[in-house]
């Protein structure tokens, strides 16, 4: 997977958490997040194709506190200005 900015989101309620730290195949996450078993990798499809909302949505019904998404998908989701 090639780098780029990665960030995490709450599932319970969709807020960023903030970016996190990668070298393109290893993510860091804050000392908080249990690693993997917290985290939903939504960094390709089918996630990809819905919005931050429904993979948090999504992330709760299998027992996830955290998403990951790249910035692709937050570009996606902001308003043209």
């Amino acid at each position: 997977m090639e780098k780029q900015p990665l960030y995490l989101y709450e599932a319970q309620n969709a807020a960023q958490v903030g970016p996190v730290e990668n070298t393109g195949l290893d993510v860091y996450f804050p000392d908080h997040v249990a690693g993997w078993t917290d985290v939903l990798d939504c960094r390709e499809e089918p996630y990809t194709e819905r919005s931050i909302a429904e993979n948090c949505a999504f992330a709760l019904h299998v027992h996830k506190k955290f998403i990951l998404v790249g910035a692709s998908q937050i570009a996606q989701e902001s308003p043209a200005l």
